[in-house]
């Protein structure tokens, strides 16, 4: 089937290659426009016309695809179908008429449970223990289309939003391979979906990321968790240069003896500081390590690594 690819992050590369091992013609790839990447603003393409550019395909880069000009190269393309797997723009419906078979979308959750920009992340906030994918017919809506086909995923006890994508975006490429070959044959069945069992995944900003150390521990650390690796869960501590603010990679209860300098510690304050027992903070519901963190401006270290250089004060 002759199929316009639509897509940008790494979550689409596995179901990009999927579709073209199957033997499916793509004539052309549509993405986000290359971007200023890094400290160094070093200009790049996204990961998924990267990925289409080594595979020898035509890479189109609009800055805003709902407009008469792009609908005209869609329609030049002769697509049968569109595929859609984290792209990053709202399709509307003047490009939506355009493939005579509508368009598709790989969304990271069991629709239509987390309809929005950041499913992953959200399904992991809520201690969800399964989600997955969904193969949808895109409307002018947001993730409300009719579904096509499911697949079910574990989330792990140490599932980043990150790990999670990696494990989850092969599965979704078979998903996507088996949906496209059931409309191709006319077997496909699409279901309504339920709109009373809907629930919401927006986006965050990178201020959702910082620590409310008065929340029960389980609740920081699936935070801690759902924002890797963006926008990352962060916290601000005193030292005798000044503040500075620290990402947490990850962080464990503290195992720490009964009766107790802790007991008079309030949340978000110091239990321990030193480098060789680690950096333990007291959450809503006793203490915890962080013990993995990310200074501002650094990498990734090992809490002792941290408090070899540097001084935290009350």
């Amino acid at each position: 089937m002759r199929i316009v690819f639509f897509g940008s992050g790494d979550f689409g590369i596995p179901t990009l290659n999927a579709l073209l091992a199957s033997g499916h013609d793509i004539p052309a790839v549509v993405s986000q426009p290359a971007r200023p990447f890094g400290r160094g603003g070093t200009v790049r393409p996204t990961p998924l016309a990267a990925r289409a550019a080594e595979h020898g395909l035509v890479v189109t880069t609009p800055e805003k695809p709902n407009t008469p000009e792009f609908e005209a190269e869609l329609r030049a393309l002769g697509p049968e179908l569109a595929v859609v797997v984290a792209y990053g723009h709202l399709i509307g419906k003047p490009l939506l008429a355009v493939p005579a078979k509508g368009f598709v979308n790989l969304h990271a959750s069991l629709l239509p449970a987390y309809r929005g920009a950041a499913p992953v992340p959200w399904a992991i906030l809520s201690g969800e223990t399964v989600s997955g994918a969904s193969v949808f017919r895109l409307d002018e809506k947001f993730d409300t289309g009719g579904v096509i086909d499911r697949v079910e995923l574990p989330i792990a006890d140490d599932d980043t939003s990150g790990t999670y994508l990696e494990k989850l975006a092969p599965a979704g490429a078979d998903l996507m391979v088996r949906a496209v070959r059931s409309i191709q044959d006319g077997s496909a069945v699409v279901q309504t979906q339920d709109d009373s069992l809907a629930s919401r995944a927006p986006k965050f900003t990178k201020e959702d990321g910082r620590i409310d150390w008065s929340r029960p521990f389980a609740e920081i650390e699936r935070r801690v968790r759902a924002f890797q690796p963006w926008p990352q869960a962060f916290t601000v501590f005193e030292t005798n240069r000044g503040p500075i603010r620290v990402n947490v990679g990850a962080m464990v209860r503290a195992d720490e003896t009964a009766g107790l300098a802790e007991a008079a510690v309030a949340p978000g304050g110091l239990v321990r500081a030193d480098a060789k027992t680690g950096l333990v903070v007291m959450t809503g519901d006793g203490p915890a390590r962080l013990a993995v963190v990310q200074p501002e401006g650094k990498r990734r270290m090992a809490d002792t690594d941290f408090l070899r250089g540097t001084t935290l004060r009350e």
